[in-house]
């Protein structure tokens, strides 16, 4: 990583190599699930912005390489301040796309905690009439189901994606399109954030 980052960090804990071989994999479930339905039709891929990019990238390659037929879509949202999720969605692009409707749609997400911006977002989808509509997440973030970190109960009803990369304890990361306050999305592997990284404060938009 970039020298100016040294001692931003507490810890690896995602290498660039496992993430790859973990999206290799679920492109290849992917393949094979929707095998029959992209016979006639493309799936549509639903980056959610801007998190999502390098995961929804690598895994756009690898369906190529499964020669599996697909439509690139992009939405904007955002649900952090600094290390902490504000409760609020804000949504940039709220006009979806109409590729959606009669479709086979997979929401491709880079975190996935207190489940915020997927129950934000969802209806939305739901609303455009697809075939079917599932979520893949590169993160899962393991929180206790009697406390999230907007202070909640963890009582509302979360939506769980369907094809999950990894499940990680409840640390901040970044790296890999994860930012704080917009900095260190450029890093190949994922990272626990250090003090010293939440000290140098980045430069929120």
């Amino acid at each position: 990583y970039p020298s100016m980052y040294n001692g931003h960090f507490s810890k690896l804990l995602i290498s660039h190599e496992q993430i790859k071989e973990r999206t290799k994999a679920i492109a290849t479930l992917l393949s094979q699930q929707y095998d029959t339905y992209t016979k006639t039709q493309p799936l549509v891929l639903v980056c959610i912005l801007k998190g999502s990019s390098p995961f929804y990238n690598m895994l756009c390659s690898e369906l190529s390489s499964c020669s599996t037929p697909y439509i690139t879509e992009f939405i904007r949202v955002k649900s952090y301040v600094g290390n902490t999720s504000s409760g609020n969605v804000k949504m940039y692009h709220v006009d979806m796309p109409k590729s959606i409707t009669g479709r086979n749609v997979i929401v491709v997400e880079d975190i996935v905690d207190t489940g915020m911006t997927l129950s934000a977002i969802m209806p939305k989808f739901y609303d455009c009439s697809p075939e079917s509509v599932q979520v893949c997440t590169l993160l899962e973030k393991r929180l206790d189901n009697h406390r999230n970190q907007n202070g909640g109960d963890g009582s509302d009803d979360k939506i769980v994606p369907k094809y999950v990369g990894f499940s990680i304890p409840d640390e901040f990361v970044i790296g890999f399109g994860l930012d704080y306050n917009e900095m260190y999305r450029d890093l190949r592997d994922i990272w626990v954030l250090g003090q010293k990284g939440i000290d140098f404060g980045g430069y929120s938009d």
